[in-house]
């Protein structure tokens, strides 16, 4: 946090249209949130005052996928992004047990000098596999904000080139700029660059890949929690798994999962309770994800009707449509099997 005195300084010259003295005063409180080794804070905090995008660095030409074809309008595209989450273990809901092993891996970080000065590493490899919508993203956020860490989303749309060796060239990329400060690294859809290297169907240039993956996190000895996320725990390869510390399945939720996520969704509306209980056999093949989204619709209805009740015919509109959509999306599924 910056200083008072730096804070006043920055609001008189804003007031006064000051333009110099308030980009003199933002500089000094970027240096400050430096000094204090918020570097990705002040990183941030300079590309605001050069009226760049917040999500891409500095040195952002050295650290994206290759441009198109040379007769094509030259395109970047960051290789992450740079996000504080606001949620933390509190805002979700997630199995006990998961909920034990993440606050031990917070635990272990927190005390990460203690660990280290009797020769001991930190967890700092965490795989999150499970179905799609189950929150593993949601708490990998969270524990970037229980850690008081910037997230560092690793964008696989950029990752992945069509150019030979650049996807190698580009995962190095990432791990070269997380050396330079602490993080809560985020691979998601992670099977996307880990797939076995004995599939048949694969090439020897995405072998090279996975080889260069495991490389890289062997050798990253920074000061960040790297977190891999996929929804294809089986197609990843063998030798991916022993990299990680702990690994977290994280499975549809029970029926008391649903209900606690549904009420805690809602929890700044009026409402009773057991009126989400009568539709628990209706939302028995809802995700986490599904949960949410029923709850949104709910929200939104009240909002938009200026109320601040939820009636059981909220959410039963709201079940009902999303339960269409869940439907729908299974009848996808099975038609591509």
């Amino acid at each position: 946090m910056a200083r008072a005195d730096l804070l006043k300084k920055l609001f008189s010259g804003f007031k006064t249209n000051d333009r110099d003295g308030f980009v003199k005063t933002a500089n000094e409180i970027i240096e400050d949130e430096r000094k204090k080794n918020h570097g990705a804070l002040a990183e941030e905090l300079r590309m605001i005052l050069n009226k760049e995008s917040a999500f891409i660095p500095k040195n952002m030409t050295a650290l994206s996928a290759v441009e198109v074809k040379s007769n094509e309008k030259e395109r970047e595209a960051p290789l992450y992004e740079i996000v504080y989450p606001e949620k933390t273990l509190s805002d979700i809901v997630i199995t006990k047990d998961n909920r034990q092993k993440i606050e031990r891996i917070i635990r272990e970080f927190s005390n990460w000098d203690v660990l280290m000065c009797n020769g001991v590493w930190p967890t700092r490899r965490v795989l999150f596999y499970g179905p799609p919508g189950c929150g593993k993203t949601v708490t990998a956020g969270a524990m970037a904000a229980e850690i008081r860490l910037p997230l560092l989303y690793v964008r696989f749309d950029a990752i992945v080139s069509s150019y030979l060796g650049e996807t190698a060239g580009n995962i190095r990329k990432v791990f070269d700029f997380a050396n330079g400060d602490s993080y809560v690294m985020l691979f998601d859809e992670f099977d996307t660059i880990a797939r076995s290297r004995y599939d048949r169907y694969e090439h020897g240039e995405f072998k090279r890949v996975v080889n260069t993956f495991l490389q890289q996190i062997d050798n990253f000895k920074g000061r960040s929690l790297v977190i891999a996320a996929t929804n294809f725990e089986r197609s990843l390869d063998y030798a991916v798994w022993r990299r990680f510390d702990s690994t977290l399945l994280f499975d549809m939720p029970d029926n008391n999962e649903r209900m606690r996520l549904f009420n805690l969704k809602l929890k700044q509306f009026k409402g009773s309770e057991s009126i989400i209980t009568e539709f628990a056999i209706d939302i028995e093949n809802f995700s986490h994800s599904d949960v949410e989204k029923a709850a949104l619709d709910v929200i939104k209805q009240c909002i938009l009707e200026g109320r601040r009740m939820y009636t059981k015919k909220d959410v039963e509109q709201a079940v009902t449509r999303q339960k269409e959509l869940v439907s729908l999306r299974k009848t996808q599924y099975q038609a591509e099997e």
